[in-house]
């Protein structure tokens, strides 16, 4: 399987649909310790995508992949990967090391969390509560989304519901250029033995520059989002990913003509965020590759549980 994560880092007293994208640190130790023990193997991106080009994958393994491109990676998931010589991809979205992202979910959470009732839809509120924050988030989260129709204007829209915020205050939370620098220049402790050289200890693959979602632009929007991030990639890093992942990749924000966009674009594979294992049929779907989240107390006995029907892509 590939598992699909987007933060490492200690829970906080915050609502739950935001910090349910972390695992903490410790679980994400354990989870590889276990997951070692029981002899599974991790595997590279590039690794995945020559075992499936010559259907000689472990017949159990992982691949770690996380995305968007959160500071907490290198503070936190970095040294554990180091520690265990796992390998593991990031896939960045270029705005965050710009500082050009505007990442409302946050604005959203802080909103609600300062406030004990709100008005919304011309309707007053009681959110007094951790839970009847969280209901709202859900419901004012489902209804930007719907209104977001390009990057710029989804301060305006958060605007529009009296929230008043400084994207820059979410600075902190994202990779800059020259901590995603050094992780591209981490190498894998040498197991392969003979001369095998040293690998990639984490992958930057392409998340997009401005996390648009898909089915909401034509393919030539979408195809020049990508070269500004690739453009962006080979400025600060001198190279260009050849892995990358949708952002908001399910079957609702992504349609399979996207896939024969992608690899025209020249990638070798991409994951979506449609739930699956990998079979060695996936070698003929390389650019829709499903993932499994991992999250919070993740269990390996229920990720490879055998399937009655095996879902390739649709």
């Amino acid at each position: 399987m590939i598992v699909m994560l987007h933060r490492i880092a200690p829970f906080e007293d915050k609502l739950s649909p935001n910090e349910h994208m972390k695992v903490s640190p410790e679980f994400l130790e354990s989870f590889i310790t276990q997951a070692l023990d029981s002899k599974y193997h991790f595997i590279s991106l590039d690794e995945l995508y020559e075992g499936l080009l010559h259907n000689d994958l472990p017949e159990y393994f992982i691949c770690i992949t996380i995305d968007d491109g959160y500071k907490d990676n290198l503070t936190f998931g970095y040294p554990i990967f180091a520690k265990y010589n796992i390998p593991f991809c990031i896939y960045v979205c270029t705005s965050f090391p710009e500082s050009s992202h505007n990442m409302w979910w946050f604005a959203l959470e802080d909103y609600l969390l300062k406030h004990s009732n709100i008005i919304y839809n011309n309707t007053k509120y009681d959110i007094s509560t951790k839970a009847l924050k969280e209901a709202m988030f859900l419901t004012m989260r489902a209804n930007i989304i719907t209104q977001i129709d390009s990057y710029e204007n989804c301060k305006q829209t958060l605007e529009n519901f009296g929230i008043f915020y400084n994207p820059r205050d979410y600075d902190n939370l994202t990779l800059s250029w020259e901590d995603i620098a050094f992780l591209h220049t981490q190498k894998l402790q040498n197991t392969l033995g003979g001369g095998g050289g040293q690998r990639q200890l984490c992958t930057i693959g392409c998340h997009t520059h401005s996390h648009p979602i898909f089915n909401n632009l034509s393919n030539d929007e979408i195809a020049q989002d990508i070269a500004k991030a690739q453009k962006l990639f080979l400025q600060h890093l001198h190279f260009t990913p050849t892995h990358f992942a949708y952002p908001f990749g399910s079957r609702i924000e992504v349609s399979p003509h996207h896939f024969s966009l992608i690899q025209n674009l020249g990638f070798k594979t991409a994951t979506t965020t449609r739930h699956g294992s990998i079979y060695p049929q996936h070698a003929r779907h390389i650019h829709a590759l499903p993932r499994v989240f991992f999250k919070e107390n993740f269990m390996l006995e229920s990720a490879f549980k055998i399937r009655k029907r095996r879902i390739v892509t649709s």
